[in-house]
């Protein structure tokens, strides 16, 4: 379209200036213009260009086209990619620092790899943020992408996560949406808007003086007023459809009089289309032939390449490409491209199927030999139709493990089902089937995945394929709800399987040990076969460190020796190589918790502090939050209840942001303590009512939920409620065997809520829990019987219990059950009229509840020591008690020297946010740089 001055769009230019400002202000901006096609939305975002460039912004651009959906990370290669190819080495190597370097795969396509189906998406789009980042560091940035709504679905994933963390970047999102058409993620698209740095724009039509004025300047002369009105009433005010309405009218010799306002016909997307094929018409047929060439092209078009498929000479070619620029249906400025997609698409659409086959296959082997993106030839191939090629499925099947290899699992899927469709022998098609559901699993396909995963069991003769389908199947079904049928079909294929492949046998057994052992209606099946899992992975050597893992986690709550457990797990954690193995991260929880529950907290920190370095240093998400989980876990059972709920915080808002909720239930349940303790977690404590048992029926993810929501219910005055759900808690762990009072407490919490004439039944109950504690050897079982069994009985006898309480936790790491046998003994002493000996064990027990930052104690210590006839000491705070879990967290990393960087990739937030921490951490430390910091946090145990 000829360029002219945008008419009345002032509102729209006041809208990107101040978009750019706050961007170079330091508070990223995402500016969306909505609308029809037609109604301005690229000339605003030439516009926004130009204003970014003349600030003196970095500005990079991108085009989404619909033929491109299927080329993972297509827009924000054209984003990034010629930016990384003009950086030096070392610019690039500045560019691509530290979690910079997840990046690379997208935007060096010469360190991209192939790779087998896993979940890389995650490391890639963090990678992409931060490359983002280090780039608005040299100079505010703009990312431009026009008609974003045909976006591939890894780049809006990307834009998505960029544009929730805008706040405190020097960066800019302009983008264009076309609503209405077929796009790539409509969920995304509207999350997208939806955010809170989103300025929407939607254009308004042309007014007629506006229409006028553009016909003006086509027709070179002033229109009459009625045609003008005609124009206008046919188009609606669209700029383009004015435009193309009035180049149809030119073509045709019409005056723009007001005898001709009756030749104007109403117009729409559909009567353009007709009108640019009427107009192409009118030209050579050489022009007519390379248009043709350059709509199959799309970005692709070079005059070289549309010269080879026009099969004209470069001199034809050039001479056709001079009148399709005449008559405006192309322009060259920065390359060769239609002056609107409905040109483009209009002329496509005319080509027959055959013929664009044809031209896709050529284009597609002129890549090939030009050395392009395997990207780039795969997704000529998936528009052309089949003809059974074998180099088409090599090249489709490498295409998709490169597609995995970038994190975009959706990509390879249409890969792979091209594959397929071009005809493979029989074994191939049964691994290109297994991969196609395993595409489908990671890209949440459910169903689809499962569809194809069933087709391997009746096309592979290797039973070894036919294992992995059926168990990834019957996997995907367990978590699904579906249980009996998913069960017997693992057990069948492992029959089949044998020792084939001691791998595959190995971590199949850990996983359907794991189904098996949290439900009670499965668990029966797991206690028959118990024996025969054990004596495999004693023989089993290195494959045997998943099903180790998950034996530990059962066999711990199981009440096995704490000796065995340990045995176990440093077995399958091997000095870390666990991490290197490549075992899937998942079960490593499993053996963390079987140390927790053994209160061997020193090895599990061990472990998380490995995990976290290993986490950072692949990008990896689910390992991030699986160590934050387990820290949480060990910070609570230390009674360090600020740490813990710094580590709870991020867990969470993690596992919601990224679909990662069935976490909840195990993160919640170890940082029980810190939901019912401190005050600051009340909006925490709200996410346990969010997450019902009856979403997970009889499993111990329902035991555990119900025990903490049991917990705050009694906290609250709900005697009632705590009772039901620990009852049922109860039920569900005594099912599952698990008698430790370490991992399932809910005897001696269901006893204390035990109304006074229930009190028989209270008691043995206690006195249950505490055989097994005793038996098992944990000092933290032990000490918490004992202090619910001192409760119960009261007098002296019950003043013995909770003595022998305080002198079994004196030792143990668990510092906060400590305070509150030191608590509940002091109370128990002033009701028994022994005011003066209740103040000592009150105190502590104060000072402790203090220290551990369990406000809900401390308040009670309090009371108790005013009823006692002490005047509770004032404790002596620090500055450092002011800063809250987070802040205190930051805080400590700076004070390693560790820079704002560097926290926030170890963290996985923003350096926004790091700095906001810092900045009150400050404020209450009363210092004001990072050097004061490790002197002002010296001040005071750590953490508390």
């Amino acid at each position: 379209m000829r360029r002219t001055a945008l008419l009345e769009r002032d509102g729209e230019f006041t809208t990107i200036d101040q978009a750019l400002a706050a961007s170079i202000g330091g508070d990223g901006r995402l500016l969306l213009f909505e609308g029809p096609a037609g109604i301005g939305k690229t000339a605003l975002l030439q516009e926004a260009r130009s204003r970014a460039l003349k600030a003196g912004m970095t500005v990079v651009w991108a085009h989404g086209s619909e033929f491109e959906g299927e080329f993972p990370y297509a827009v924000i290669r054209q984003l990034f990619e010629p930016l990384m190819r003009a950086a030096d080495a070392t610019d690039r190597e500045r560019l691509l620092s530290g979690a910079a370097q997840f990046a690379s795969p997208v935007v060096l396509s010469d360190s991209s790899e192939e790779s087998a189906p896993t979940d890389a998406s995650f490391a890639v789009v963090h990678g992409l943020y931060w490359l983002a980042a280090n780039l608005a560091s040299q100079s505010p940035l703009v990312l431009m992408v026009d008609d974003v709504h045909w976006a591939d679905a890894p780049s809006l994933r990307f834009l998505l996560y960029l544009a929730r963390r805008l706040e405190g970047l020097q960066v800019s999102i302009v983008a264009s949406v076309r609503r209405g058409d077929e796009v790539s993620d409509a969920t995304v698209l509207d999350e997208l808007a939806a955010v809170p740095a989103a300025l929407r724009n939607l254009p308004a039509p042309l007014s007629e003086p506006a229409v006028a004025e553009l016909l003006g300047s086509i027709f070179q002369r002033e229109p009459d007023d009625e045609f003008a009105r005609s124009c206008l009433l046919a188009t609606g005010g669209n700029p383009l459809l004015v435009h193309e309405l009035a180049m149809a009218l030119v073509a045709d010799g019409v005056e723009p009089s007001a005898a001709s306002h009756a030749l104007v016909d109403v117009t729409g997307p559909e009567t353009i289309a007709r009108a640019t094929l009427g107009r192409l018409a009118r030209l050579s047929e050489d022009a007519v032939t390379m248009a043709q060439a350059l709509a199959i092209l799309g970005r692709d078009a070079t005059v070289s390449r549309a010269a080879r498929i026009a099969e004209l000479d470069d001199q034809r070619a050039l001479a056709a490409l001079d009148v399709l620029v005449g008559a405006e249906f192309v322009r060259t400025a920065g390359g060769i491209e239609f002056s609107h997609p409905i040109v483009r698409a209009a002329i496509y659409n005319e080509l027959a199927p055959g013929r664009r086959t044809i031209a896709h296959r050529r284009i597609a082997e002129m890549l090939a030999a030009e050395g392009a993106e395997i990207d780039a030839t795969a997704g000529r191939l998936l528009l052309s139709q089949p003809i059974g090629s074998q180099e088409t499925i090599e090249l489709l099947h490498r295409a998709a493990a490169h597609a995995f290899g970038l994190g975009a699992p959706g990509n390879a899927a249409s890969y792979l089902a091209r594959a397929i469709e071009e005809g493979p022998d029989r074994e191939l098609r049964a691994t290109l089937l297994f991969e196609l559901g395993l595409a489908n699993k990671l890209g949440g396909e459910i169903g689809s995945a499962l569809e194809y995963l069933d087709q391997v069991s009746g096309v592979s003769d290797d039973p070894v394929m036919r294992t992995r389908a059926a168990v990834e199947a019957s996997m995907i079904r367990v978590f699904s709800g579906d249980w009996q049928r998913p069960l017997q079909t693992i057990e069948n294929a492992l029959v089949e399987l044998g020792e084939r492949d001691l791998d595959l046998l190995l971590s199949t057994e850990a996983s359907l040990a794991t189904m098996m052992g949290y439900d009670e209606r499965l668990v029966a099946g797991l206690d028959t076969r118990l024996p025969e899992l054990k004596e495999l992975a004693e023989r089993g050597g290195e494959a045997a460190r998943p099903l180790l893992m998950s034996l530990s986690g059962i066999g711990a709550a199981r009440g096995e020796p704490n000796d065995v457990t340990r045995a176990r797990v440093r077995r399958a954690w091997d000095g870390g190589r666990f991490l290197e193995s490549g075992v899937a991260v998942e079960l490593l929880p499993q053996g963390c918790y079987g140390l927790l529950i053994c209160d061997e907290l020193e090895s599990v920190e061990q472990i998380v502090e490995a995990l976290h370095i290993d986490a950072q240093a692949r990008g990896s998400l689910m390992g991030f939050l699986i160590a934050t989980t387990v820290a949480s876990s060990v910070a609570t059972r230390r009674g360090h209840l600020a740490a813990a709920e710094a580590e709870l915080r991020v867990a969470c808002e993690g596992s919601i942001e990224h679909g990662y909720t069935f976490a909840l239930p195990t993160l919640l349940w170890g940082s029980a303590d810190v939901l019912i303790e401190r005050p600051t977690a009340a909006d925490l404590a709200e996410l346990v009512e969010s997450v019902t048992p009856a979403q997970m029926p009889r499993h111990f993810n329902a035991t555990m939920m119900l025990e903490v929501r049991g917990r705050l219910r009694s906290a609250a005055g709900d005697r009632a409620g705590a009772v039901e759900d620990l009852r049922s808690a109860g039920r569900t762990a005594a099912a599952l065997h698990f008698i430790n009072p370490n991992a399932a407490p809910w005897r001696s919490t269901l006893a204390l809520m035990l109304e006074p004439e229930q009190q028989e039944e209270a008691i043995e109950l206690v006195q249950a829990e505490l055989a097994d504690a005793q038996r098992i050897g944990q000092a933290r079982g032990i000490g918490v019987a004992l202090r619910a069994l001192g409760t119960l009985v009261g007098d002296e006898a019950g003043v013995r219990h909770l003595e022998d309480a305080v002198t079994v936790l004196a030792d143990s790491p668990s510092r906060l059950e400590h305070a509150r046998a030191l608590v509940e003994l002091g109370a128990a002493l002033r009701r028994g009229g022994s005011r003066a000996a209740a103040r000592p064990p009150l105190l502590e027990g104060l000072e402790l509840a203090a220290r551990c930052g369990a406000s809900r104690l401390l308040d009670r210590a309090r009371e108790e020591l005013a009823a006692a006839g002490a005047k509770p000491r004032r404790l002596y705070q620090t500055s450092r008690d002011a800063l809250t879990p987070s802040e205190l967290r930051v805080a400590q990393l700076a004070a390693e020297g560790r820079t704002t960087k560097e926290i926030a990739q170890s963290l996985f937030v923003t350096t926004k946010t790091i700095d906001a921490h810092l900045h009150h951490a400050y404020l209450k430390l009363r210092i004001n740089s990072r050097k004061q910091l490790k002197a002002a946090l010296a001040d005071g145990e750590s953490p508390s």
